[in-house]
């Protein structure tokens, strides 16, 4: 399989394959998954806090955005729910190493063992691997860090350290439990100097979880609400900065046109920020202590929708976001970085381009008379 995959790699562009592998992944999860893996019921009242949500209402967003389309792709966010839960779950099962599933005998999945498992992106195990399982440890309790987008640069944050905290706030004693998180986390760079930087991060019991299926009488399983005020201030409170706020530093985040999600026209628009003074940055080609210091001193951050984003929270003082987006495939534009910009008091706005001129090239395209014209309406 490994061997077919690769072929596809190198003969198929990436958009393509990405697509091809959102429908093929919704036909499994509709036909084969059900029956290999169907899931582990658990009722409300299982929970020691179930509640459904309402993040943009709750956050009391502001659509501050001249541009219709984005407006009207953002409104739909009002009524979007999310659930926030803390699981004791006293009962055998495996985490398994590739996603972080919970496991219940036979081959039932727990599918509160990750935080956004019902998404069509989001892979099932092996199910021949769990069965001819070999490397296995065993744990009385745990608690498990394991996340759907446990690798990411925001989600390590809103989704991951965010649960350390939650469990505090509810008399979880986290310094009493192993701790699972994935190994691919554990290598990143921002974890190692979340890690180096935290006493209380140094003073847990780390399991780093590799191969090995984990084996547990009871795990905690637990998600907060997201992009919430007070939990972030906790995650962002070990992390030292020590430039101060730059009123005339203006950063605009590029992406590589090897990657998905770029800009095709970048020139052009590169050439714009340059002359209205924005340094133009790949936060890839940044260490994690750059990126830092960097957007420490940001007034303003102009980029499109990704990861890079994030370090908004860096900034030390009033700072504008503008957020790029491609044009939506499903009707929605992402709201993590509007209620990230809410949650630290910024000016936020949205410009949405337009489809590519390029067939699966991953990327899109950005008039650039608009985006001349939205800098300067948003006072840039």
């Amino acid at each position: 399989m490994e061997v077919i995959k690769n072929i596809l790699k190198r003969i198929l562009p990436t958009p393509f394959l990405k697509k091809a592998f959102l429908i093929y992944n919704r036909v499994k999860i509709l036909t084969v998954d059900k029956i290999l893996f169907p899931e582990y019921k658990i009722a409300t009242d299982q929970f020691l806090i179930y509640r459904k949500g309402f993040p943009f209402r709750e956050a009391e967003v502001k659509l501050d955005m001249p541009e219709d389309e984005a407006k009207t792709y953002m409104q739909a966010w009002y009524d979007w729910t999310q659930e926030e839960y803390l699981l004791i779950f006293k009962k055998k099962c495996w985490i398994e190493p590739h996603y972080g599933w919970a496991i219940v005998e036979p081959n039932k999945l727990l599918y509160y063992s990750l935080g956004v498992s019902r998404t069509w992106s989001q892979k099932k195990p092996g199910y021949f691997k769990f069965i001819k399982k070999k490397e296995i440890i065993h744990f009385p309790e745990a608690i498990s860090l394991r996340d759907s987008g446990e690798e990411n640069y925001f989600h390590f944050y809103n989704d991951v350290l965010s649960k350390l905290y939650f469990l505090q706030e509810h008399s979880i004693d986290v310094m009493s439990f192993p701790i699972i998180v994935s190994s691919k986390l554990w290598m990143k760079e921002y974890f190692q100097y979340y890690l180096k930087n935290s006493l209380f991060m140094q003073s847990l019991h780390w399991i780093v979880h590799d191969r090995q299926y984990i084996q547990c009488d009871s795990v905690i399983f637990c998600k907060p609400l997201t992009h919430r005020k007070d939990l972030w201030k906790a995650i962002l409170s070990p992390i030292v900065v020590n430039n101060v706020f730059n009123p005339q530093r203006k950063i605009f985040l590029t992406r590589s046109k090897a990657r998905l999600r770029f800009i095709e026209n970048t020139e052009e628009i590169e050439a714009i920020c340059f002359e209205r003074s924005f340094e133009i940055m790949d936060a890839d080609a940044l260490s994690y202590t750059q990126q830092v210091e960097l957007f420490s001193q940001a007034s303003c951050i102009v980029g499109i929708h990704g990861a890079g984003l994030t370090n908004m929270v860096f900034s030390r003082g009033h700072c504008k976001i503008l957020e790029v987006f491609p044009p939506p495939d499903l009707g929605y534009l992402p709201y993590h970085y509007i209620l990230l910009a809410t949650m630290k008091g910024f000016q936020y706005r949205a410009l949405v381009g337009e489809p590519n001129k390029i067939n699966f090239s991953g990327g899109f395209h950005l008039d650039k008379d608009r985006f001349s014209r939205s800098l300067i309406e948003f006072g840039l």
